[in-house]
């Protein structure tokens, strides 16, 4: 709204008006509080820096490929290689250690007991959220899809600035019956389908709906809008539509040593990148494709035919939403940014993951693993969690017909960019003003610098080098050059002008390189809480080794046992006909133990790295009963019923370390560590349960 001008002011009218025509002619953007553009940030989960077709993938991606023909291509624009970092980052504009998320959403503490600040697992009040920001500029702001930077500690989007959200805790689904499936419509817990929201969705179409009809409520406010669209594809469990699976299934036989090299050819072709830098080699362990047999062939190439559905559905919600912002007349002002929030991933191994009756669906389990996600990062190396380029490089495409310059259009951007200029350029782009304190409290410095010039050809005001941390592998980039070293290993030196695939390492050739930028590394650490490194592992555990525990009763992780690389027994006490629920868990998806009722028959179950081992009793219970499960350190599972063993089996792993989730007596109300609905609450009654830790070898 036009402001009274002061009496001071020596201006005319007429005067302001020429100056806001003459401002809009030599920048092309619109200089009225009413034409601010419109900004829709779209990040995606675990894609890797080729698996869109123009970054050189053969996954059709013809919405992303339209936007980038008509907008700009970064080149090397990184995230921080993992999901919750990266969120925080992008939200804040800061790293993510000073926003409070150096690691995932659970809070690490010092030896002493202290809350570390750069790992309290949710966004802390030191920052402030580009929504919050933009809010102050006079936007209507919104959220679809994946949160995932607190929500478990009370941090929620409508609390940080967003006038509508659908979104999800921390995702981990796709279809409204998937197990983990819970959505949260403009504040209200709305499970899976309650009203408004239709009976049968799947999540990459649902978030795109929302947020269209989140900027039809901005356009009838005559607000200008911001919407964060956060999707969880292609993150893992991967499911997408039957008919989406088949069009793909056969297509990525010919493996991933030569669609590696097809990726590299296309990619060099397009000028993504330098023909002079060598595609990075197959690591060891992955194994050549006309090394498998025919089976194990079909079986990878339907784990791909399933990650490739689920981008090109992706992919096609990108469409709607482009056409949905051009039908009401808005996609010209409208700046949209598309990046990933890490490499490809490779937690599920060599062998990947295909669990399910029928893979893809809302009840199966499916992971791309390494094998692929080497291609998926093509030409780097390594994956999601590391600093390396496969960890960190994501397409940034900017799209804008009002704001970038025509002979910019279709074109490529090389000068490096990071999560942290976000923020920047919403600020720069929409004239709003980034606070030095909010709600009462001192706010940090903004990280980054606005990438807007690069929006018409100009140099970036960089002046800072760009870092990274990560469960204590870690980098900084100063220019072209490089250090970056894997978790307790020494730095590494990298020319990334004519070495980005970071095979050549000059550490020893240039010692005194390598000394000033690790300096810069170590002062960034301390002055971002990064330190201490490690502190992401970092925690003050419980020494008890008996727990007493009633119906009810709940430990945060500190609290809990500290069943790492340890046996143990759970002694419960129970009462129940044909009783169904949790009677103890602790730990999530990745890392923990559950012992629970299904119909009555006991089930034990451990989780170490993702993997699911369980015993199951053949016995129906009714009545009182004492029901025994054991981990012994060798990794023997065993039931007893009233003093009789019942069920026994082998876990290959104990559980591998302390798990991010606490305990809970009488339900699962975490991560899932069991194969059980998140409504779990044990039916019957539970008299005790006796948690006995084996002693430490």
């Amino acid at each position: 709204m036009l402001q009274r001008p002061a009496r001071h002011c020596r201006f005319s009218l007429r005067s302001v008006g020429w100056i806001c025509l003459a401002l809009l002619v030599l920048t092309g953007v619109p200089a009225s509080a009413a034409d601010k553009p419109n900004i829709v940030v779209i990040l995606v989960d675990d894609m890797g820096f080729s698996d869109i077709g123009c970054y050189g993938s053969e996954i059709s991606t013809p919405n992303l490929d339209r936007l980038a023909g008509d907008g700009l291509r970064f080149t090397q624009f990184y995230n921080t290689g993992r999901c919750c970092p990266t969120r925080a980052s992008l939200l804040t504009g800061l790293y993510p250690h000073q926003a409070g998320v150096g690691h995932m959403t659970d809070e690490r503490f010092s030896a002493d007991g202290k809350p570390l600040p750069g790992y309290s697992g949710r966004l802390n009040n030191q920052c402030v959220t580009m929504a919050e920001v933009l809010k102050g500029a006079g936007y209507f702001t919104a959220i679809t899809g994946k949160w995932h930077v607190g929500q478990n500690f009370g941090v929620v989007p409508w609390e940080r600035g967003f006038d509508r959200n659908l979104s999800a805790a921390a995702g981990g689904f796709f279809f409204h019956n998937s197990p983990r499936a819970r959505l949260f419509l403009n504040g209200k817990d709305v499970g899976r389908n309650e009203a408004p929201l239709p009976r049968e969705w799947y999540s990459t179409d649902l978030w795109t709906e929302y947020g269209l009809k989140f900027i039809d409520e901005a356009r009838e406010a005559k607000q200008p809008f911001f919407l964060y669209l956060a999707h969880n594809a292609p993150h893992f469990p991967l499911q997408a539509p039957p008919e989406d699976i088949a069009r793909w299934r056969g297509k990525f036989k010919d493996g991933w040593d030569k669609l590696r090299l097809a990726r590299h050819q296309r990619q060099v072709a397009m000028k993504l990148v330098d023909p002079n830098w060598a595609l990075s080699p197959r690591p060891a362990e992955v194994p050549a494709w006309d090394s498998l047999t025919p089976e194990q062939q079909d079986r990878y190439d339907h784990i791909m035919a399933i990650y490739a559905a689920v981008m090109e559905r992706m992919d096609r919600a990108i469409g709607t939403l482009v056409d949905g912002l051009k039908e009401r007349g808005e996609l010209d002002n409208t700046l949209i940014l598309f990046m990933s929030d890490n490499g490809g991933n490779a937690e599920a191994g060599i062998p990947g993951r295909l669990q399910g009756d029928n893979p893809g669906d809302s009840q199966s389990d499916v992971f791309v693993g390494q094998c692929w996600a080497t291609l998926n990062n093509t030409p780097f190396v390594r994956y999601k969690h590391y600093n390396d380029e496969g960890g960190i490089a994501t397409p940034l495409i900017a799209h804008w017909p009002r704001g970038i310059a025509k002979e910019r259009q279709g074109q490529l951007e090389s000068q490096p960019g990071h999560l942290v200029d976000i923020m920047a350029t919403c600020v720069d782009v929409a004239g709003a003003k980034y606070p030095s304190e909010f709600k009462g409290q001192p706010i940090k410095p903004a990280e980054g610098v606005s990438l807007r010039p690069a929006f018409t050809g100009e140099s970036l005001k960089r002046t800072k080098p760009l870092f990274w941390e990560h469960e204590g592998n870690r980098a900084i980039r100063d220019g072209k050059w490089k250090l970056v070293a894997l978790s307790d290993k020494p730095w590494r030196l990298y020319d990334l002008s004519v070495d980005r695939t970071e095979q050549h390492d000059l550490a020893a050739k240039h010692p005194d390189r390598v000394k000033d930028l690790a300096a810069q590394w170590d002062a960034w650490a301390e002055r971002a809480n990064v330190l201490p490194l490690g502190g992401w592992q970092s925690n003050a555990t419980n020494k008890k080794v008996r727990f007493n525990l009633k119906s009810g009763a709940h430990l945060e992780r500190a609290a809990a046992p500290a069943i790492g690389q340890r046996g143990f027994t759970i002694t419960a006490k129970i009462d129940g006909d044909k009783a169904s629920g949790v009677i103890v868990a602790q730990g999530g998806t990745a890392h923990g133990y559950s012992l629970y009722l299904n119909e009555g028959r006991p089930t034990f179950a451990i989780r170490s790295n993702n993997d699911l081992i369980r015993v199951t009793a053949d016995e129906m219970l009714s009545g009182s009963h004492a029901i025994v499960a054991k981990l012994t350190r060798q990794g023997a599972m065993s039931l007893m019923i009233d003093g009789k063993e019942v069920a026994k089996g082998e876990a290959p792993k104990l559980i591998t370390r302390l798990p991010t989730d606490g305990l809970d007596v009488g339900s699962d109300q975490g991560g899932l560590v069991g194969e059980y609905e998140d409504e779990n609450k044990f039916s019957g009654t539970i008299e005790s349960v006796l948690i006995e830790l084996a002693p430490r070898p």
